[in-house]
Parts: C-alpha cells; sequence; structure tokens
C-alpha cells in the first residue's frame, strides 16, 4: 500500500505553528514581489479570496475581516518541509519526497503497532501536530495516484477526520464513482475537456475506458494513470530522486529596473543560487540560456511607438550560449552569462524579470577535451564548492563575487515578511 501525506495549507500553517494566536483567523501569503495571492488559510477561502488573485483587489476584505498577511518567506518553508519529512521516517523507512508538502510512503503489510491504515493515518496525524502543530491529511491506496485521489477525498471530506483509506475493491469503486476526472492527478485542464467530448467526467468512468482508445487519446501517460485506478502500479516509489535536467532560477523584480548594471547584478545572484543547486547534484553545466522581458500589462514599459497615438513597445529577449566543455564553476559560467545578458540588452525599457537556464546537465564526473580547450578549470571548481561550503556555515552569501553588489534596488519586495524563526538567532522563540 501506498501513502500520501499532504500538509493542509502548507504556506500558512507554517506561519501558524510559531504563532498559536493566529488560529482561527484567516491568513493569505504573496508571492514573490507581494503582488498576488499564493496561499490562504481555510478562514481565507471561506471569504472568497482566489488564488493568484491580485493582492490590491483584497483591500476592503482585508479591512473587514482584519485578515493576516505574510510575504513568502521561503526559508520558513524549506525548514519545516524538511522537519515534516523527518517525522514521515518514524513510520515508513521508504518515503518520497514529493513537493515541498507532500510525501509519498511504502507501507508493508506488517505495520508494528498500527493494526490498520486508519489507525496509522491517525498516529502520523497526531505525531505532526504534536511536533510540528501541522495539520496534515493521509491517502491510503494500492497505487499512488489510488493514494493521491484518497488524500484528496481526505481534504474534501470531514467526517473522514483527516484520513481516507482505498483497502478493497468496495471502497476504491465508491470513491472514484463520484470522483471528478478533472480533478485526478496527471489530468490537465486540456486532458479533462477532451475526455468530456466524450462522456468520461468521472475516474470510474476513465478506468473502464479501452487501453488502446486511452493511449490515442493520452499517450502512454493516460494509459498508466487507467491502470492505477484499475489497481495496477505503474509508477514506483522515488527514494533517490534523479538529477534535474535543467535548473532555473527567475523571481520578479521588487520594482522595474531600466539600467544594465542593476540587471546584471541581479543575474549575478540567480546564477550563484542556480551554480549553488548544480553542484549539490553534482553535475555540470553544457549550456545556459539568459532572458529577460519587460511587463506586458503595463502601458508604458520603454519606448513608444512610431507615431503619436501609438502603444508603448513591449520587448522580450533570450539567448542559449553553448559552453565549450561542461563545468560547474560559477566563476566561468558569469562570463557566458554577461555576455548573453549584454547581446539581449536593449536600451529604454523598464524590465521586470532577468532570468537564467542552466541545461545540458551531465554527471560532475564528466569531462571532454576539444580540440583548442583542456577542459573545464579545475582549481575554479574547487574553489566554487569551498565558497558553497563557507555560506552554509556562515550564511548565504557571506562569501560572494564582487560582481554581487547587493544592490538594494531589485531584490523582491516582502512587505510582510514574518520572522525568521528558524534561520536567525534573534528570531528563535523564547520559552517563559
Amino acid at each position: 500500500m501506498y501513502g500520501l501525506v499532504d500538509g493542509n495549507n502548507f504556506y500558512c500553517s507554517a506561519h501558524r505553528s510559531f504563532d498559536p494566536t493566529l488560529e482561527g483567523k484567516p491568513i493569505v501569503v504573496l508571492s514573490n514581489r507581494d503582488g498576488n495571492i499564493v496561499a490562504r488559510s481555510n478562514e481565507a477561502k471561506a471569504l472568497n479570496i482566489k488564488m493568484g488573485q491580485p493582492f490590491f483587489e483584497t483591500r476592503e476584505l482585508r479591512e473587514q475581516h482584519d485578515i493576516v498577511v505574510f510575504s513568502s518567506a521561503y526559508e520558513l518553508y524549506g525548514d519545516t518541509s524538511a522537519r515534516l519529512m523527518s517525522v514521515l521516517t518514524q513510520f515508513a523507512p521508504d518515503v518520497e519526497v514529493y513537493s515541498i508538502d507532500e510525501a509519498f510512503l511504502w507501507i508493508e503489510e506488517y505495520m508494528g503497532t498500527y493494526p490498520t491504515y486508519q489507525d496509522l493515518g491517525a498516529a502520523i496525524r497526531e505525531k505532526v501536530d504534536q511536533w510540528l502543530r501541522l495539520p496534515v491529511c493521509v491517502g491510503f491506496g494500492p497505487t499512488k495516484t489510488l493514494a493521491k485521489l484518497a488524500n484528496r477525498l481526505a481534504k474534501k471530506t470531514p467526517e473522514l477526520n483527516g484520513v481516507c483509506v482505498l483497502d478493497t475493491p468496495e471502497a476504491i469503486t465508491e470513491a472514484l464513482s463520484e470522483f471528478p476526472v478533472k480533478d485526478l492527478w496527471g489530468v490537465g485542464g486540456r486532458y479533462a475537456a477532451k475526455l468530456k467530448q466524450h462522456g468520461i467526467t468521472t475516474a470510474a468512468q476513465l478506468r473502464q475506458v479501452p487501453d488502446d482508445w486511452i493511449n490515442g487519446l493520452m499517450t502512454v501517460n493516460g494509459l498508466r494513470l487507467v491502470h492505477e485506478l484499475r489497481g495496477f502500479p505503474c509508477h514506483m516509489l522515488e527514494i533517490n530522486p534523479p538529477a534535474r535536467k535543467t535548473i532555473c532560477t527567475a523571481p520578479g523584480f521588487g520594482k522595474l529596473i531600466p539600467d544594465l548594471a542593476t540587471l546584471a547584478d541581479a543575474l549575478t545572484t540567480h546564477l550563484c543560487r542556480c551554480c549553488e543547486k548544480l553542484r549539490k547534484q553534482d553535475s555540470l553545466c553544457g549550456a545556459i540560456t539568459v532572458f529577460l522581458h519587460t511587463d506586458r500589462f503595463r502601458k508604458t514599459p520603454g519606448n513608444r511607438g512610431d507615431g503619436p497615438g501609438q502603444p508603448a513597445k513591449q520587448y522580450a529577449g533570450s539567448i542559449t550560449l553553448t559552453l565549450p566543455h561542461p563545468t560547474n564553476s560559477t566563476t566561468e559560467l558569469l562570463t557566458y552569462a554577461e555576455s548573453g545578458l549584454r547581446a539581449i540588452f536593449r536600451f529604454g525599457y523598464n524590465y521586470l524579470k532577468v532570468g537564467i537556464m542552466l541545461s545540458d546537465l551531465v554527471p560532475g564526473d564528466y569531462r571532454q577535451k576539444g580540440v583548442f580547450v583542456e577542459g573545464p578549470n579545475e582549481k575554479l571548481m574547487a574553489l566554487s564548492s569551498v565558497v558553497d561550503k563557507v555560506n552554509r556555515r556562515y550564511g548565504q552569501d557571506k562569501l560572494r563575487l564582487a560582481s554581487q553588489q547587493y544592490n538594494p534596488d531589485w531584490p523582491m519586495k516582502q512587505k510582510y515578511l514574518s520572522k525568521r524563526y528558524t534561520t536567525r538567532w534573534e528570531d528563535i522563540l523564547e520559552a517563559k
């Protein structure tokens, strides 16, 4: 049996876990630039606040209902997630971290002191609440897809008390009979519309379709989904997930940026973040892509039109550079990134975002010498690894490149940032 443990309103719950006075209050969490709502507590959802809704549109609601607002605090969420996954290993030796707030468990037939899956789910919820003060729901099923479906039912059905078990054919059939096909794991809006055109609106109906037909409509992924709905596992647990094939960082600016120097400063910081992830998974990068664009929703982003009354022009540019040899040295990659930025930069525009993507990733021990190059600079690669160790010990960017100026004009806007309970000594809670 597979189990799926999912945190309820994870971002909001992470803030609430360190501040019990927030219990029962509506909470929203904002995006990078405090522009949109990316997380809502149940109380905020009841006020009809939508996911992705612009923050300025909620002003009246916030004044009427005393809504608590937080900027995104990714360090807090990351630490809370790591603690959650650590707790889950107490109940199952094999845990697949699926996302920041979700994990699949492989539960063998023998569950020790827990005679039923219902008891095990209740124990997980109780332990996570006791140790982390986080609400979670647990779903069990013979496949990962059915476990995911069971978890969704556990969230949407209060009488289940946060635990749903699909361990018998009768329970599975009953669950699938009313479950909308559009809410299935792996079915997006486009496929849901196609299935609806053929009269398939529930998971039970999808389970009955012929293999050849679903393979033609949704390819092999759709066929695997149908087999999992029938109880045949097709997606195995990934205890050690494969290395990423691409690494990308492109957070928006706190305000529009017009000059190349500030863009270069931001690009350097983004590249440092990407290179840290690259070295963490022991990979080398063979190609680098730099891109930037204006705000397409803004009426006056930069250069005007060709004549009076013409609308403002928008601009977006990107360039991909292939390296002569794969490397993970921040210094080497920065040379290519800066040349790419200079190539696509255009004067006269106010830019909303600059980003970078590392691709053509290969294992860290890969070496390829060319006719005119000897391969990556081993000393610079070793230096970058040392910088990572220093920053892990003393704090992010304590040791950084000179071009990483820490310009206060471009970092993301975080007006409503909470205390950093897990990463700053002065913000650690005190017991009285």
